[in-house]
């Protein structure tokens, strides 16, 4: 006699998890509209989207990465160092759409070195970016030489401070973006197949004629744009560029990964679940903004954030699984 399915088990997984976070979210949300009144207006609401935009857009290239063979932890540095260049060049008068042009090849360029640190040298993917992450933070260092560049022309600052409607900077228009075409080429495409099989195991993505290499090079690459494009638009925002802007946006971006449900040893995940990942980090930070958090405990209670968050992840993965088995 079959036994009857539970409606769980009858779900799609992702779908499950991906509704748990949205109801997180929404809690979460709502508690901080309870204790700041000023939470919900729409000037806060902006700013937490628009503060959100970096990490997901960091995040987008981070879960292609990790679902295809591992975190990439040079993101921080790449867009640090592709910042730099592109306002360089701006400074010296060079047109700033072919400063961004430069900036995003040369990204593209050293995502592209790292993929082949990774598939011709054999380094392991958290030697090879993690390595070229100070590597590339020293350059930085090195060129601007612990100076500041800031002040620059409205056209650059547009991507950062410019709205397209009302409320809507062109920030999140830049995300919304990178999430859709993110999510088109992860689900919607043969490379983004290519990306799920060799994550989840790659001598048998190999065995069935995939070319584990291309796809490796491929998420690297994606990684290393999108990295440059979160600097561009962050320098653009905040309207000045120093050595270390990106040293502190690694852990966050990655936590938005895991806090979104990507699983750290790869072949399942998403970028939509990255994206309301971002958005609760930028949340929590927002309240506690609004709240007056000390400091002190700030960092403390977003790490326990993400342990919580990650670890009902595993629980919900679990019990699907246990569902799926009774089947």
């Amino acid at each position: 006699m079959m036994q009857k399915r539970s409606l769980v088990s009858m779900m799609d997984p992702n779908i499950v998890s991906g509704v748990g976070r949205v109801f997180a979210l929404l809690l979460i949300c709502i508690a901080m509209g309870f204790a700041s009144p000023v939470f919900f207006t729409a000037r806060n609401i902006s700013l937490i989207i628009t503060n959100a935009s970096i990490m997901a857009i960091l995040g987008v290239g981070l879960t292609i990465t990790v679902i295809t063979c591992g975190p990439d932890l040079s993101v921080g540095s790449i867009l640090t160092i592709t910042a730099v260049v592109a306002v360089i060049l701006v400074k010296a008068n060079v047109h700033f759409l072919i400063a961004f042009m430069i900036a995003l090849c040369m990204g593209t360029a050293l995502g592209f070195l790292n993929g082949i640190l990774v598939t011709k040298v054999g380094l392991p993917p958290f030697i090879s970016t993690y390595g070229l992450q100070w590597a590339l933070f020293g350059f930085a260092y090195v060129i601007l030489k612990g100076y500041v560049i800031y002040n620059f022309d409205a056209d650059f600052r547009f991507i950062g401070n410019g709205y397209l409607i009302g409320p809507i900077s062109m920030p999140i228009v830049v995300m919304v973006i990178v999430v859709f075409l993110g999510w088109f080429v992860l689900r919607k495409t043969t490379i983004g197949r290519m990306f799920y099989a060799t994550g989840a195991n790659r001598d048998a993505a190999r065995m069935s004629g995939i070319d584990t290499g291309k796809a490796i090079l491929l998420a690297f690459s994606i990684s290393g744009f999108l990295s440059a494009l979160a600097g561009i638009v962050l320098v653009a925002r905040i309207n000045a560029c120093q050595a270390d802007i990106g040293k502190n946006l690694l852990l966050p971006s990655l936590a938005t990964v895991y806090m979104g449900g990507t699983r750290a040893t790869g072949g399942q995940g998403g970028v939509f679940g990255t994206l309301v990942g971002a958005v609760i980090m930028t949340v929590v930070e927002n309240g506690m903004n609004l709240l007056g958090v000390p400091s002190v405990w700030r960092n403390a209670i977003i790490g326990t954030l993400i342990i919580l968050t990650v670890l009902a992840n595993i629980a919900v993965s679990k019990q699907l699984e246990k569902a799926g088995s009774k089947m």
